[in-house]
Parts: C-alpha cells; structure tokens; sequence
C-alpha cells in the first residue's frame, strides 16, 4: 500500500532544507517559466552560514547514517520513492513550469527515469574482495566518504540531482543539494518530502545564486563534490577541488557524434537520428551534436530528417502533441541564437529551420538543420547545447568513448556514465558508479603474530 500524502506539502511555498527542517532566508529570486516569461515563486537564497549550518548538520548525521545496514538505507530509498510517487502529478506540473519541457517527457523524467535509477541502485551491493597467501589475507571492502556536495543542473532538474542522491545516500553518505537557479523547484520539493523518510541531515538541500556552488565547493567539511554543469565552470570547480584535494565528479558537456551507415532504413532511422539531436530541445549532454552520414545516402536522409523536423511541434508543455519545448532560459537562449548568427553570417545552407530566431513569448527555437558546414565552423566545433544540428558526409569510420549501437544516446541506470577528454572526470550509475561515492578500505592480515 502506498503511503498517504503528506498534509501540509504545499507545491507553491518553497524553502531551504537545514537539518530537516525549512528555513528562509532575507532575499529571494524567481525562476522564469521559459514558455511564457512569467516569474515563478520566491526560492530563498541561501547564505554562508546556511551552508555552515548543512554542512554540520551532514557531518552529524553522517556518523549514524554511515554505520546503517546498507539493507536499511534501500528501505529508505524505496520508502522514498512509494512516497514520490505519490505527487508524480505535482511533479509533472510543476518540472513543466519550472523547465518548459513537453508534457510526456516531464512524466517520463517523474514517473519513468526515478523510480527505475532508484529500484535498480537497491538492487547493487558494494563489492568485497579477498585475496590469500600463504603469509597473509588481504581483504578489501568500501566505506562513504562523507559530505557530498551535490551541484546540479537545469536541463534535467529532477533526475540529475537524485541521480546523485540515491548513490550518495545508498552507500551511507550525507548529501547536499544545490539546484540550478534556473530551476530550483523540483528539487527543493522533492527533498522537502525526503524529510518524512530520511533521518535530519541525511538529505538537504540549498537554493541560492552564482555565490552557492563556491561556498559548497570551497567548504572543508564537504568531501566530495559531484557537478553537472559547463565545461568552464567544472574546470573551476576542479581548481579548488584540486588545492583541498577533495574527491569530485565532473559531468561535462559533449560534441556527440552520431554515425549513420550506408545499409540503414533511412525512413525509420532518419526520425530516430533527429530525435537524438532534438530531444528535450538539444539541452542535453549527450544529445547528438554532428550527425555523419555516409555520402552514398547523404542527400535522402538529410531530406527524410528535415521532413520530420519540418512536423515536430514545438511549443508549451501543456498543449498535446508537442514534442519540443522552449530553451530554458535566456542566458543560453541568446547562446544559441549566436550558433544561428554564426551559420548565416557564414553563408551556411539551413536545410532545415530559418537563419533568423522569431522573437515572441518564450525562448522558443524550432527544430534546424545545417547541411554540411567546414570542419572549422562553429557549430561543428563547439557544442550548441539547443535545437540546431550540423550534417556532414563521410566515407571514413571513427571510434570514440561512449557508444550507442542502432539507438541514439541514451544513457541507463545500469550503465556507468562518464565522460573522456573535457567532457569530464569520474563517473556515476551502474554498479561501477557507486564506488565513486566511497573509499577503499584495505585491511592487511598477516597469519602469524609477532
């Protein structure tokens, strides 16, 4: 049986969580709704000592939460998760507002993504290895860091911060929470609601400005940061991660490649290949960002993808059969408008969409393709993080990290996610994943006493 709905969770107030209780604070700011331009609810910006008082408060729950049977942490989490899913509703509702993502891929990130990333970590166990001579036994097992700081980011504002709340919490590490400015909501509401099931301290969470994420980063009695977010900005984290040399997680952007061979079925995978460029309006970092396409079918599939893209709908998470949103917010809507003044000042040919970006309500983009821009060119080169794709041929195969075979990028809960070269440091999810969150502890037997 499901359990009941907490009385006074109200998805229109929304507070800092500090030892499990909700604090304001003396200044405020608003998300935006990307579709529309209207501001959201007040988010309490937090302060140095609100990141004192968590970071406490963590250190303190850390000493009984990491002695916990790791069975009573997975009753946590699945408790969690029943309790969860009982607003996926006000989940959906309220991760369309505050991110401006259609409707079914909302429902898909609430009601599909969590419940799998969570159902299949309580399925992992830490490994425990033991190795023998004759002289000594040497066994191996792995213990929880600590405080984890967790900065996440706005294109996948629920999945990305609990996706490093379950490992951290599973593995007995207490866990704090810096949501993007851009779309704190969800995730300062969903922690709010943790407070019924996890111990004070296990679980928190800070909203605030561009000042947050250092304060966390910079602070001694957090261990390990994990960031999702700009290759710019994770290079900054890792400096001062490097100088306390703290454990971090960089989850970083991508220039993805899709590679399309001469024997497919253009009409069925043509679709697929624009979706992976498309998908959730081109904000992810494995979307597919350069689509390579053998030049024996390189003018019948470019037209079978800009057919599809010519028919996506695009406009605001309540209306049916949309299936791409407006950009999230207006720093990377302008940074993806200049991917478009780029291309025409460049003579580029757009086979796909209109070289200027209709100004209007929201930041909408429609879907665009550009049909083989130089190798040198921007949109090449740089990753555009929005609706727009280039398309090259090729004659000569590639290898690289990451690869997805017949499906676009499309990353699990079983697999380790990491990125090669820029696109980041470490690694999370799968079993792998979870041994980012702890340390090795080696115990050295030797058989005869001194």
């Amino acid at each position: 049986m499901s359990p009941s709905k907490v009385s006074n969770l109200d998805f229109t107030t929304f507070h800092n969580i500090v030892d499990g209780q909700p604090r304001d604070s003396k200044t405020f700011h608003q998300g935006i709704n990307p579709a529309t331009g209207e501001k959201l609810w007040n988010v309490p910006i937090a302060t140095q000592q609100d990141v004192e008082d968590a970071v406490q408060a963590a250190e303190k729950a850390f000493v009984s939460w990491s002695q916990t049977p790791m069975e009573k942490r997975k009753e946590s989490l699945l408790k969690f998760l029943d309790l969860y899913m009982s607003y996926a509703d006000e989940f959906t509702e309220l991760l369309g507002k505050e991110n401006g993502k259609p409707r079914v891929f909302a429902n898909f990130e609430v009601a599909a993504a969590v419940p799998k990333w969570i159902k299949h970590h309580c399925q992992l166990d830490l490994p425990e290895e033991r190795v023998e001579d004759e002289e000594k036994v040497i066994k191996t097992r792995y213990v929880p860091i600590g405080v984890v700081g967790a900065i996440c980011p706005w294109n996948y504002p629920i999945l990305l911060s609990i996706g490093k709340v379950i490992p951290a919490v599973l593995t007995g590490n207490t866990i704090i929470v810096k949501p993007s400015p851009y779309t704190p909501y969800t995730a300062l509401k969903y922690v709010e609601l943790a407070q019924e099931v996890f111990p004070p301290g296990v679980i928190q969470v800070l909203g605030g400005d561009d000042k947050l994420g250092p304060m966390l980063t910079a602070h001694p009695g957090v261990q390990k940061i994990s960031f999702t977010g700009s290759i710019a900005t994770g290079k900054k984290v890792a400096e001062v991660c490097a100088r306390m040399l703290k454990r971090c997680t960089l989850e970083l952007g991508g220039n993805d490649a899709s590679i399309i061979l001469p024997d497919v079925d253009i009409a069925k995978t043509a679709p697929e290949v624009a979706m992976g460029a498309f998908i959730n309006s081109g904000q992810v970092c494995v979307a597919t960002k350069r689509i390579y396409i053998h030049q024996d079918i390189y003018e019948p599939f470019v037209k079978a993808m800009v057919d599809f893209a010519k028919n996506v709908k695009v406009g605001e998470y309540t209306e049916e059969g949309v299936l791409l949103g407006p950009v999230q917010n207006e720093m990377q809507y302008e940074k993806v408008k200049g991917f478009f003044e780029d291309s025409k000042k460049n003579g580029y040919k757009f086979a796909a969409g209109k070289p200027d970006v209709e100004s209007g309500k929201g930041y909408f983009i429609q879907p665009t393709i550009i049909d083989d821009p130089p190798n040198d060119s921007r949109i090449i080169a740089e990753e555009p993080f929005g609706p727009i794709v280039p398309t090259q041929p090729w004659s000569d195969e590639d290898e690289a990290g990451s690869v997805w075979i017949n499906s676009f990028e499309k990353p699990t809960a079983e697999a380790f996610f990491s990125g090669h070269k820029e696109s980041g440091i470490g690694g999370e999810w799968g079993s792998h994943g979870l041994l980012a969150y702890c340390n090795a502890h080696v115990m050295h037997i030797y058989k005869s006493k001194l």
